[in-house]
């Protein structure tokens, strides 16, 4: 998930909030794919597009607004005409191929060179050092974005550029009820800090 909050204090408000269940929050994709390979956990709780990616079934899906994904936006300093042959920023949530493979999808080309980070904090450096020529985030994390920065930012929206919130997917079925419960029962705040208002049932 692509969150303004640490890997540490994510997993210590989950495990608090989550009782029954044993809480482990990756900081690094890689860190996630080696131990859902090793020991399959009950369940995972991530951008539903992550879950597709390791053909995992959604059982409930976060919402926003009404909504079961968000925009994506490429942002830059001062506008750009064409991506073609340029450097953009995104954090790294399908590995290397996965991530190289989203980024080209949203802007329709895959004649862009990708820098991958870990976080969503580390995407503004970026273009602040010029170490790419901009960056993908949700549209909702360009308020934080401007925030942080007093670069000129020019924010483009991208046509196709839907991406689906956090979800669940229940990977062991004797878990789903005690799963589902608890997910369903989360607080707002608790919510609010995975990114998303409510839940629907698959």
């Amino acid at each position: 998930m692509q969150l303004d909050t640490k890997s540490s204090i994510l997993e210590k408000t989950l495990q608090a909030r989550l009782p029954g269940l044993t809480v482990t929050v990756f900081g690094r994709f890689r860190d996630f794919q080696d131990a859902f390979a090793s020991k399959p956990p009950a369940a995972v709780l991530a951008v539903s597009p992550l879950l597709e990616q390791e053909h995992q079934r959604v059982t409930i899906q976060g919402t926003r607004g009404g909504k079961d994904w968000e925009p994506y936006v490429l942002v830059s300093v001062g506008p750009m005409k064409s991506v073609d042959g340029k450097t953009v920023g995104i954090v790294d949530l399908f590995g290397h191929d996965g991530t190289q493979a989203f980024a080209a999808s949203l802007l329709k080309t895959n004649d862009v060179k990708i820098k991958r980070v870990a976080k969503i904090e580390d995407l503004l450096p970026l273009i602040e050092f010029s170490a790419a020529d901009a960056i993908l985030i949700p549209q909702a994390g360009v308020k934080r974005l401007t925030e942080r920065t007093r670069l000129p930012l020019t924010v483009r929206e991208l046509p196709n550029g839907r991406f689906g919130l956090p979800a669940v997917g229940v990977v062991d079925p004797a878990a789903r009820d005690a799963v589902v419960r608890l997910i369903e029962g989360l607080d707002a705040q608790t919510r609010g800090l995975i990114g998303v208002e409510g839940w629907e049932l698959k």
